[in-house]
């Protein structure tokens, strides 16, 4: 039975301050970013690849170091000629200069160091953690699609492929598998080489005939010259080390998901109202569009009526006019009726509103959402900038009672959405009332 032990080296003895160094930076990265979500422009959100400030306490690599107040420490100052040992040195006159610590140049305190984020970074930072609930990922009929994936390594393939490592590696073996008999044989014959030479030192001192033991010796020297020249004729690296990464293409299923994003953008929605809508919807839309490939996104903007429209036109509405929700509702409906069969789709709906609808439109949404929420992996429904629960939020309150996947949520300011976006699609599961 063979066995195979890994004589790798595991890491140095800084190894684990190196890596809880890490984990420190990273924990001060993830704070940074989660600050920049709360308090930024919807800007800063957009266009991640900016320098991120993280204070540079406890931030140095551990190490051993003399304690400096430690009496037994002595130091050797070159060029002293005025002092001697034993000697106290004075406190300089005149106390400090009187001039304060310039400050940076480039915006950050002395405590702080700028680090710059890929947009990739950022994102996998600000959504840490977090996924879409309810998501099932072996629907019924699941699309079977081919996709490229890394399938070990060939003897053949394209120049561009060429894995160095693993061709390295095998040249280093077949060198070492080449090399070993012969270097044994070489061996063998500088012994006997050794011993020869030994024997004619012995009989030349003795006076005796050597003649044949030089005959011999020649025999022995073209023999090692031969087998040198066999060695070093191995090449270092030959055709049969040659290995090329390989792909292939391998069936696997996709997990069918859609996300309805429905904005109000009637007259009542001002300017902050639309800011913390467009903040949320932005934060699902990096968000979805970072950690699920397959998921499509639809906007639906409405204010009297309802449209669907392409995401410049969602982000950049800025439209008035009376409010009905039932609309936007309906167009869902129908558009998951026709493009997006529940069976076969993981639907989720995000809604963002002040609240304000006509009263007598708030049955109409009762019955679309009556139909709607049993097709639905979840509702999430968000009411910005109101003191109080519109009858809105009440209805929806009340249909969460008998529906869990209807989770309602307020916010007032921009520093609560990122908080509640992180409750809404957290790992765990979210209570039903943010």
């Amino acid at each position: 039975m063979s066995m195979i032990i890994d004589r790798r080296s595991s890491g140095t003895r800084s190894t684990a301050n190196q890596n809880r160094l890490n984990r420190r930076v990273r924990a001060r990265l993830k704070v940074a970013v989660e600050k920049m979500a709360r308090s930024g422009s919807i800007e800063d959100l957009a266009n991640a690849d900016q320098p991120i400030s993280i204070p540079t306490r406890d931030l140095h690599e551990p190490s051993f170091r003399r304690d400096l107040s430690d009496t037994s420490w002595e130091r050797v100052l070159p060029g002293n000629k005025e002092y001697q040992r034993g000697d106290k040195i004075s406190k300089p006159e005149g106390g400090g200069s009187g001039k304060g610590r310039e400050g940076s140049p480039d915006g950050l305190g002395n405590n702080e160091v700028a680090i710059v984020l890929s947009a990739d970074e950022f994102l996998d930072l600000l959504f840490d953690g977090l996924a879409l609930p309810n998501l099932l990922k072996t629907v019924p009929g699941d699309i079977q699609a081919d996709q490229w994936r890394r399938a070990g390594f060939i003897k053949d393939g394209s120049p561009s492929r060429m894995h160095v490592g693993r061709t390295m590696r095998a040249a280093r073996a077949r060198r070492l598998a080449l090399r070993a008999g012969k270097r044994r044989e070489l061996q063998d014959l500088l012994d006997a080489r050794d011993i020869l030479q030994e024997e004619i030192h012995g009989r030349l001192a003795q006076k005796q005939d050597v003649s044949v033991e030089r005959e011999r010796l020649s025999e022995l020297n073209r023999q090692i010259a031969a087998l040198e020249r066999k060695i070093k004729a191995i090449p270092f690296i030959d055709e049969a080390d040659l290995r090329f990464a390989h792909i292939d293409q391998q069936p696997h299923l996709i997990t069918n998901a859609v996300m309805f994003c429905v904005m109000d953008v009637s007259g009542s929605m001002g300017e902050k109202e639309k800011d913390l809508a467009k903040r949320f919807f932005l934060l699902l839309y990096l968000f979805v569009h970072r950690h699920y490939q397959a998921v499509q996104i639809i906007f639906i903007k409405h204010h009297s009526t309802a449209s669907e429209c392409s995401e410049q036109a969602f982000f950049g509405a800025r439209e008035g006019g009376g409010t009905l929700v039932s609309p936007a509702i309906a167009l869902t409906e129908e558009i998951m009726r026709q493009r997006f069969p529940p069976e076969r789709w993981n639907v989720y709906l995000a809604q963002v509103s002040d609240g304000d609808n006509y009263f007598a439109d708030n049955a109409v949404v009762e019955e679309h959402l009556m139909r709607l929420l049993p097709r639905l992996r979840n509702l999430f429904y968000l009411e910005v900038n109101r003191d109080s629960e519109s009858d809105l939020l009440q209805l929806y309150e009340a249909i969460a009672q008998d529906f869990p996947e209807l989770i309602t949520a307020r916010a007032s300011e921009r520093e609560d959405i990122y908080p509640l976006f992180r409750t809404l699609f957290a790992t765990e599961e979210t209570p039903s009332h943010v």
